[in-house]
C-alpha cells in the first residue's frame, strides 16, 4: 500500500506552514500543497528548502487571498477572490479568466521554488467545483504534465476532518485500504493568531497534526508496511 498525506494550504500563515513541516519530521505527512497567491510563499520555500522527501504541489484558489492576474470576473470590489467555497460560482466567472489565473498560479510555484510542482489539487475543491472548473484544471494538468486530486492513480479518501479527524479514524481508514494506493486529505498546522482570526478551521488543525505525529497511528503504518509517499 503507497498512502499520500497531503497538507493542504502550505503558506497560509507561518504557523499553519510549520504545522506541515512539523507532521514530515515527525509523522506520516509527505506531501502537501501550496497557496501561491500567498504572502508567506517565500518562507514557505525557506522553510522546505532542507526536506528533500517532501513533495510540494500547487493548491489552486479561487476564495483565498488574492487574485495573481488582472481579471473582472473572480474577485470583489477591494480586487480579493470571493469568500467562502460557493460564492464565486454564483459570480458567473469567466473560465478564460480562471484558466489564466490558475496557470499564474502555477508558473508562480515555477518561479519560486525552482522546479515543477508534484501535483495540483485547490483550495475548497474549486478544481472540480462546475464540468467547466474541472475541464479547466484538467486541461492545467495534461499542460503541465501533473497528477490531479481525484483523477490521479491515487484513490481519494474522504472522513478526515474536523469531528472525525482522530486516530482511530485514520486507522480504521487505512485498515479498510490496506489493498489499496491511496491519498488522504488533511490539514495540519499550527495555530497562529492570523490562522486563528481568519480561518474558520484552525485549532482543528493543531488536533489533526496530533494524529500525524501519534505513535500508535505511526506504529500501525510500520507494522502493515505502508509506504509512505507523495505524487
Amino acid at each position: 500500500m503507497k498512502l499520500v498525506i497531503n497538507g493542504d494550504d502550505l503558506g497560509y500563515t507561518i504557523g499553519n506552514t510549520q504545522g506541515i513541516i512539523e507532521a514530515y519530521k515527525n509523522g506520516i505527512l509527505r506531501s502537501t500543497t501550496a497557496l501561491t497567491n500567498s504572502d508567506y510563499l517565500l518562507v514557505a520555500k525557506k522553510l522546505t528548502d532542507d526536506l528533500p522527501g517532501l513533495g510540494i504541489g500547487v493548491h489552486l484558489t479561487l476564495t483565498l487571498g488574492r487574485p495573481l492576474t488582472e481579471n473582472k470576473t473572480l474577485h470583489d470590489e477591494n480586487g480579493m477572490f470571493y469568500q467562502g467555497r460557493k460564492t464565486i460560482w454564483s459570480k458567473d466567472p469567466d473560465y478564460d479568466e480562471i484558466y489564466d489565473e490558475w496557470k499564474a498560479q502555477i508558473e508562480r510555484y515555477i518561479e519560486v521554488f525552482g522546479h515543477m510542482p508534484t501535483h495540483l489539487d485547490s483550495h475548497h475543491s474549486v478544481h472540480d467545483a462546475t464540468p467547466e472548473a474541472l475541464a479547466v484544471s484538467k486541461r492545467l494538468a495534461d499542460e503541465y504534465q501533473l497528477e490531479l486530486r481525484r483523477y490521479s492513480r491515487f484513490k481519494f479518501v474522504m472522513g478526515f476532518f474536523g469531528p472525525t479527524a482522530t486516530k482511530e479514524t485514520m486507522i480504521d481508514i487505512l485498515t479498510q485500504n490496506l489493498d489499496n494506493d491511496i491519498e488522504i486529505m488533511c490539514h495540519p498546522g499550527f495555530c497562529d493568531l492570523e490562522l486563528y482570526r481568519n480561518s474558520s478551521y484552525s485549532l482543528d488543525r493543531v488536533k489533526e497534526l496530533d494524529v500525524l505525529c501519534d505513535d500508535e497511528v505511526k506504529q500501525f503504518v510500520a507494522d502493515h508496511n505502508i509506504e509512505l509517499v507523495h505524487y
